[in-house]
């Protein structure tokens, strides 16, 4: 850890010895960032120890957090600082593209938004990739705004060692640069402090937990990230707003809809506060009125010395009975909690409707109706506070559900179930790569196929190495959620998916030929194929099944099948079929 600038930073090692993991992490590679993640967490510890700190990752020229968003839910899950994905900017060329260039990096636009102010008793730690000219980073602090922000990196450059003067609060960007060489006896512009988007950032300080909702007119609007929460609740579209002073991001929908939007937003887990725009330039107004009247009364009192101590001391009491008169006035009329709404007051924090075998939280489990589709309902449940992704429901789930005959617990189970299963820690993740027969799993990655000619372009998939031998698949969607879980291993996920193609005996283990099964054959047939057929108890015969390459080998060349499991893969369902056949004759006979 290094102090030498103004901004406390942490790195793991100067950028050439990490140069590698920074491009896999870069490219979204999810080895490559639990890998980082592993590095940065033990400095991120020791910078947070004591303190109440929160995750912050940086935009990248594209204007959102991507795969430093990816980076900084892996720490969560290590250190348990929570992340606030609150920073974005317009897009903009790649710093690393202007370097290479010869181009100075304060000469690219870039301004970082914020979405929410972190309130004072919170301590941001920025997350980022590589410190290398440092442009992004001061951009990204400033617009943080929070005096004790920190900045944690993977990789440094020789920059940020050498030069003790290096401030990143203090380097100026191209757009700071515009307004200091505007000039001095132009118009100044009017204060923005009563601005919808800097009363949504007052109220979201205060209260970091609530979705916002401010009445103006005849609607309410939600801004930012509370303006996606709403959009997404109640299925209305999103805007972007013309003025600057309006944020980012803008839902909103008629006040005479309240009745109807409130309560869903509070079946979805949120706490929601209202406020009134009207009421704040009310108050405003009254505040400036009674500052004139106090003026008055000072000028008319300054004709007596000796009256003028009383007169200030009488001016002074009422001045603090006026300012807590008033504060109070504007926390009952601007910020209506949804327990007030419902003709409830909850102070203390919902009890967990259960708590995994990792020790997490799951609150908020519940069945909602699809708004598009009433015959479609979904479950979802909150994991330590973030929101997990509502499941399209069963319709005998969603009839327990109605009758109140399942319990959420059970739903968990069901819908999210390696989310319950116990996740494996890194040490056992790294050392389960040998399979069963003892060979040694020299690779596995999974990566999002790009290819826009081949017809899995979007799917994840499953890349692994043993020995010479090269092998991928698409994973199915059990696999996948196992994966980023982390509550399976390579050797298990690699014998699942490519045991055929390996040969291994617990692949074969799997199949359990039938009872009332006289004999198996495996011969070849006129065309040259090895088949496999079964002869029954009652002397009848099944058809012949081709084997295919990996079943021969399995069984001529490796010896890990045998020729009772083979026909129990491949005619099970025909022996199965065969034996209801003469159960069914056998009754019509009887009759």
């Amino acid at each position: 850890m290094s102090n030498k600038q103004e901004c406390t930073f942490t790195s793991c090692a100067p950028y050439p010895k990490v140069r590698q993991l920074a491009h896999g992490l870069k490219d979204g590679d999810y080895a490559s960032i639990c890998r980082a993640a592993d590095m940065m967490a033990d400095g991120i510890r020791e910078m947070a120890a004591g303190r109440n700190c929160v995750l912050v990752p940086i935009p990248n020229h594209h204007g959102r957090a991507v795969y430093t968003k990816t980076l900084a839910n892996e720490i969560s899950r290590r250190t348990g600082i929570p992340t606030w994905d609150i920073l974005s900017c317009r897009p903009h060329m790649p710093l690393h593209y202007a370097k290479k260039n010869d181009l100075k990096p304060e000469g690219i636009y870039l301004k970082l938004n914020l979405y929410r102010q972190v309130p004072e008793q919170f301590i941001p730690i920025v997350i980022d990739n590589v410190l290398d000219t440092g442009y992004t980073a001061g951009a990204a602090i400033k617009a943080v705004g929070h005096p004790n922000t920190m900045l944690a990196v993977l990789g440094h450059t020789k920059n940020h060692l050498t030069n003790k003067n290096y401030q990143f609060n203090k380097l100026a960007t191209n757009m700071e640069k515009k307004m200091q060489e505007q000039p001095s006896d132009k118009k100044q512009v009017k204060n923005k402090t009563d601005t919808p988007l800097a009363v949504y950032q007052r109220l979201k300080s205060k209260h970091p937990d609530a979705l916002i909702l401010m009445r103006n007119g005849d609607f309410y609007r939600s801004l930012n990230e509370d303006a996606q929460k709403v959009s997404d609740t109640l299925h209305i579209p999103t805007q972007k707003p013309k003025a600057k002073g309006e944020g980012e991001l803008m839902a909103e929908f008629p006040h005479h809809a309240l009745d109807v939007y409130l309560p869903k937003l509070i079946r979805a887990g949120n706490r929601v506060a209202i406020a009134d725009m009207q009421e704040l330039g009310k108050k405003q107004t009254t505040n400036q009125t009674t500052q004139q009247t106090k003026n008055q009364t000072q000028t008319d009192t300054m004709e007596k010395k000796t009256e003028k101590k009383k007169t200030k001391a009488k001016e002074a009491k009422v001045d603090k009975v006026e300012v807590k008169a008033e504060t109070k006035k504007e926390d009952k009329a601007v910020e209506k909690t949804t327990e007030q709404s419902a003709g409830q007051k909850v102070h203390k924090p919902r009890e967990p409707q259960m708590v995994t075998v990792n020790g997490e939280k799951v609150s908020h489990g519940h069945a909602f109706q699809s708004n598009q589709d009433p015959n479609k309902w979904y479950f979802t449940a909150r994991l330590d506070g973030q929101q997990l992704r509502p499941q399209l429901m069963k319709p005998e789930d969603v009839k327990a559900y109605q009758e109140r005959t399942t319990n959420v617990e059970s739903l968990m189970q069901t819908y999210y179930p390696t989310k319950l299963a116990k996740k494996v820690t890194p040490e056992e993740y790294k050392a389960d790569n040998r399979l069963s027969d003892g060979r040694v799993i020299e690779k596995m990655v999974v990566y999002k196929e790009h290819d826009e000619q081949r017809q899995d372009v979007g799917k994840y998939k499953l890349y692994t190495q043993v020995g010479e031998q090269k092998m991928s698949r698409t994973m199915s969607k059990e696999d996948l959620n196992a994966y980023f879980d982390r509550v399976t291993t390579p050797s298990k996920l690699v014998e699942k998916n490519f045991g055929e193609q390996l040969h291994l005996a617990s692949f074969y283990n799997q199949f359990k030929l039938k009872e009332g099964v006289k004999d198996v054959r495996i011969a070849k047939d006129y065309d040259g194929n090895w088949t496999v057929s079964a002869k029954l108890a009652d002397d009848r015969t099944t058809s012949k099944a081709v084997l295919s390459w990996h079943d021969k080998q399995a069984l001529f060349t490796q010896k890990t099948a045998t020729k009772e499991q083979l026909a129990a893969r491949y005619l099970n369902t025909e022996i199965k079929e065969m034996q209801r056949e003469k159960v069914s004759a056998k009754r019509s006979f009887s009759r």
